[in-house]
């Protein structure tokens, strides 16, 4: 990969309200974590992030029913790895499976949609979800997190080198076919 433009890859994080994108955006980027007052993202949010030698153009997209409904189509075009957040609850776990389905509608087979079951921190004093059981409910890959941490970027780092090598074959086949 030699061109800036091929170096370029585009993460889109969605989920509904107060799960945590706005946390991890910040974590991805190295932001203050400190403020932990709840203030809904108004449309969305980019921050650009360097990993190697990629540039990863992070969107974090609005929560809200009205933002999900009328622009997720446009805003997960051109994604090459998409992020559903949850909170780990049972009630938002099961709202997260709809919107992978309805993510999936959008984009088929054009990137890979992997979960985050946040606030892990809080299974065992809350009743959420752990990880495995957030995979077995929404059937996509699934790592579980508490974006709260700062030591848990190195963690999210990895997911994404990790689907990085696909981003690369994916974009080589397309290539190809043309």
């Amino acid at each position: 990969m030699n061109s800036n433009i091929e170096n370029l890859v585009k993460i889109s994080i969605v989920g509904h309200p107060a799960v945590g994108k706005t946390t991890i955006l910040k974590l991805l980027s190295q932001n203050s974590l400190n403020n932990q007052k709840y203030l809904p993202t108004q449309g969305f949010d980019l921050k650009t992030v360097k990993l190697g030698n990629f540039k990863l153009n992070v969107w974090d997209f609005g929560g809200q029913k009205a933002y999900l409904k009328t622009y997720l189509a446009d805003y997960l075009l051109g994604s090459d790895i998409i992020f559903i957040v949850t909170d780990s609850t049972p009630r938002n776990v099961l709202t997260s499976k709809e919107l992978i389905a309805h993510s999936n509608k959008i984009i088929g087979n054009e990137c890979p949609i992997i979960a985050i079951a946040n606030k892990q921190d809080l299974v065992k004093t809350d009743g959420r979800l752990s990880a495995d059981r957030v995979e077995n409910v929404l059937q996509v890959k699934t790592h579980g997190l508490t974006a709260i941490k700062s030591s848990e970027r190195s963690k999210m780092m990895d997911i994404i080198k990790g689907e990085l090598n696909q981003v690369v074959i994916r974009r080589t086949l397309a290539e190809s076919e043309i």
